[in-house]
């Protein structure tokens, strides 16, 4: 991949460039030294800018001296922590091992920090090849992971659809859950049932609960219908089978949930008939 919005020069062209950048500087005055700069205020890049035209400028804003760096290639960091990357990026980085990647030419005058930059193309071709791999791969794994959460809201979805989860008793109602799920996993593999597993008995929970909260919210009208209910008038001074008649209107009022058994014994106590 290239960038040609992005400049570089060839390999043979930045060797040119280093040996002649403390020739040019001499030659214009300006004295070569080794020095740590600040970060740069302006930007020269080759080939937009020449080496002939960076010198001039720093000759013609005073500049007392120049400082020329170059930076090579480090295929091991280059590919550090990258164990998946494509063989054709991996050749290619040792295949640079050790070149060099640029040079700078820094100076700074007035106050204002300056270098002129040339890069390599193939660093910028290499760095862009590996970048674009990184995206498409980032990009992968988000499919994944978005298949992944579909699969686990869809099996979640089942299990609190599921009328056999919701008839199971509360307390013992979990491994059930977990029981559905285990039987719904495609492969060992099945990473949106792993989630699934993890999250359905809670998810289960929520709606169970938010059933009976509404129930609760409602207790007047519903005690009067259950009242009304004739498998409940007949069963009314029998108090084993007037809960059990409680329990399966409750279940016909919240979708197909079975309540507690501490639910059923407080709410019978109040719907109960006065002797």
């Amino acid at each position: 991949m290239t960038d040609e919005t992005d400049p570089a020069v060839t390999s043979e062209e930045l060797q040119e460039l280093f040996s002649r950048a403390p020739l040019e500087a001499s030659a214009r005055g300006l004295r070569v030294l080794p020095a740590t700069l600040r970060e740069p205020d302006v930007f020269f890049m080759a080939p937009e800018v020449s080496l002939d035209d960076a010198l001039d400028v720093a000759v013609a804003v005073g500049a007392a001296f120049v400082s020329i760096g170059e930076e090579f290639f480090d295929a091991a960091e280059f590919l550090e922590d990258l164990d998946e990357v494509p063989s054709r990026v991996r050749n290619a980085a040792a295949g640079h091992d050790a070149d060099r990647t640029g040079i700078d030419v820094r100076w700074i005058a007035g106050g204002t920090s300056y270098v002129y930059w040339a890069k390599a193309a193939w660093w910028r071709d290499l760095t862009a090849e590996l970048e674009e791999w990184r995206e498409d791969a980032d990009e992968a794994r988000a499919r994944e992971h978005r298949s992944w959460m579909t699969r686990a809201q869809q099996l979640i979805r089942e299990a609190i659809d599921d009328v056999g989860i919701r008839a199971a008793k509360p307390m013992s109602r979990k491994p059930v859950v977990e029981a559905f799920i285990r039987n719904r996993m495609e492969s060992d593999d099945d990473v949106g049932a792993g989630y699934a597993l993890r999250w359905a008995p809670g998810r289960v929970t929520e709606e169970w609960r938010s059933a009976y909260a509404l129930l609760e919210q409602t207790s007047g009208p519903f005690i009067a219908d259950l009242r009304d209910d004739p498998e409940w008038q007949r069963a009314k001074w029998n108090a084993s089978d007037r809960r059990d008649v409680l329990r399966r209107f409750a279940m016909s009022r919240t979708g197909g949930w079975a309540p507690t058994d501490t639910w059923v014994k407080e709410m019978d106590a109040k719907s109960a008939p006065k002797k």
